[in-house]
């Protein structure tokens, strides 16, 4: 498909039921909601639920969030945790764990995904650094150069404050595509019976 020229600018509040759908349609693939989802009409029902809280979380101070446009609509989203904005307070992990409980307490295999959850966030780096929290493209646009150019904000402010960028993916075929823009893998986390997710790196530029 042939890569276009794409309008990035800073997300507006009053369009979060699209970019909530555009998040939810960009991971039905994802082989971690296959996971937690007991069936299709679960994991459909699952993502917007689950990902209305991660967009929840991105709206509190420390986060800077980023949209694609496509025809005049938002077709992708960026969500980075600003250096020192992650980890959250206790108070608003406390808050975000209550919340989280709803959505897991109905999925399937919750005990593991808890653990495997609880065993990202113990690998995350203390160092300052930005953290991609969120990263999606409507599938309708894919290989546009969208995803590219949500990542160019944040990849900039790293190279600008001299600070390593970071992220988690569950998808091994999103190893290769960040690698384009320079993250390398530092860890993975391989729990038993759950699937796998790489932790990757980049260093400023």
């Amino acid at each position: 498909m042939r890569a276009v020229s794409v309008p990035i600018r800073r997300w507006q509040e009053h369009e979060h039921a699209e970019v909530l759908a555009v998040t939810a349609r960009a991971f039905w693939d994802d082989p971690l909601f296959d996971f937690f989802a007991r069936d299709l009409l679960h994991e459909y029902r699952l993502l917007p639920a689950f990902f209305g809280l991660y967009l929840r979380d991105l709206r509190a101070p420390g986060a800077e969030v980023w949209v694609a446009e496509h025809e005049g609509r938002p077709r992708g989203m960026a969500g980075w945790l600003v250096p020192g904005a992650y980890p959250r307070s206790t108070w608003h992990e406390a808050r975000r764990t209550a919340r989280s409980a709803t959505v897991i307490v109905r999925a399937r295999n919750r005990g593991k995904a808890a653990r495997l959850l609880l065993e990202v966030e113990r690998r995350h780096p203390h160092e300052p650094h930005w953290y991609l929290a969120l990263l999606a493209t409507d599938p309708s646009v894919q290989g546009r150069g969208i995803g590219s150019a949500l990542l160019a904000p944040g990849l900039e402010a790293c190279d600008r404050d001299g600070l390593p960028a970071y992220l988690e993916t569950q998808k091994e075929s999103n190893v290769s595509w960040y690698a384009r823009s320079g993250f390398v893998v530092s860890d993975e986390v391989r729990l038993p019976g759950t699937p796998p997710i790489w932790c990757l790196r980049r260093e400023p530029r």
